[in-house]
């Protein structure tokens, strides 16, 4: 359940959550699992908390898409800190599909999910074929979002942006790119970046590689997540700590929290 340290690539990464999905295939389950997050989340610290999941790799065992959100929103309501969802598309899925889950999340807008998002292996899936998903959560009234930028050619950042993005998580290799790193500041665009995870995906050769503090420092909007507390065996105070020893100061780091709360989707 682990992503070892010399995972080779993003699409390697990916299949370490292939295992807890296997168990999360309940009601029951899935709100344990959301409430359980919130409960670590706020031993952290943590008081505000966005849960990013893709509910059509929960439908193992009969559960609709609708159940499946009801379950983890029953879950992260239970939580002891402010929790609200981003519901994921899967790039391989087809677009008919991520239409369709992008109006049933809609039906949850203004209940707890507020956002919808794009995730998978990039470099296979592209994104653009996606774009009516993108329109019918918009149409729906969630706020959009598209993991890019950490696998393939840095053009995937851009076509994230063209979806309409307010956020990209990682951006990375996008980043790397002064014309995109250009767009993302004059756009204003957030970057959710995950040191641990974009070092895993072989997104940065190492945590010392990282772009985070150069884009900090030029103007780019970032905040600092953990795509995943369990695949990258971390947690959010441990990403911190890893930029405060890559360099960042401790007002760089602040900044980034304090642009966690300004773009933050809840």
């Amino acid at each position: 359940m682990v992503a070892p340290d010399d995972c080779p690539s993003q699409a390697e990464y990916i299949k370490y959550f292939e295992p807890a999905i296997a168990v999360m295939q309940t009601e029951e389950a899935l709100e344990r699992i959301a409430l359980e997050l919130c409960i670590d989340s706020a031993a952290e610290n943590v008081d505000y908390l966005e849960v990013r999941w893709a509910p059509r790799l929960h439908l193992q065992r009969g559960l609709t898409v609708a159940q499946v959100i009801r379950a983890v929103l029953s879950g992260l309501d239970s939580g002891p800190i402010e929790a609200v969802a981003i519901v994921c598309a899967m790039r391989q899925h087809a677009s008919d599909e991520n239409v369709e889950l992008a109006r049933v999340a809609g039906n949850f807008a203004g209940r707890g999910v507020v956002g919808f998002d794009l995730a998978g292996d990039e470099v296979r899936f592209p994104a653009t074929p996606q774009r009516p998903a993108f329109e019918a959560a918009r149409a729906a009234g969630l706020h959009l979002t598209c993991h890019a930028g950490e696998a393939g050619d840095p053009s995937h950042v851009e076509d994230a942006l063209d979806l309409g993005a307010e956020r990209i998580a990682h951006g990375v290799i996008g980043a790397g790119d002064e014309r995109v790193a250009a767009r993302l500041q004059s756009e204003g665009v957030v970057l959710d970046m995950c040191p641990t995870a974009n070092w895993k995906t072989k997104a940065v050769a190492t945590i010392a590689d990282h772009p985070l503090p150069r884009l900090v420092r030029a103007g780019v909007r970032c905040t600092i997540s953990t795509d995943s507390r369990t695949v990258a065996d971390t947690t959010l105070s441990h990403e911190f700590e890893l930029m405060s020893k890559a360099g960042m100061t401790d007002e760089e780091l602040r900044s980034c929290n304090e642009t966690a709360y300004a773009a933050k989707f809840g």
